[in-house]
């Protein structure tokens, strides 16, 4: 069993490493336009979260 633990184990540290390989982090500079998720951020009682959009803007960079 532990044997299968650890093969399992190995193989999701593989996958996550060959999945992040073509990531890679965009730089942002002043005056871009973004999004903001909005996953985070507590709206009123009363909307239905399912029925909230993801993300909100485009927002500019200030600094």
């Amino acid at each position: 069993i532990i044997a299968a633990h650890d093969s399992v184990l190995a193989a999701r540290v593989k996958q996550t490493h060959d999945a992040n390989q073509h990531r890679r982090m965009e730089p942002f500079k002043v005056g871009d336009l973004v999004y903001v998720a909005t996953k985070n951020i507590s709206f009123p009682q009363g909307l239905a979260r399912k029925l909230i959009p993801k993300y909100m803007g485009p927002y500019p960079i200030t600094q």
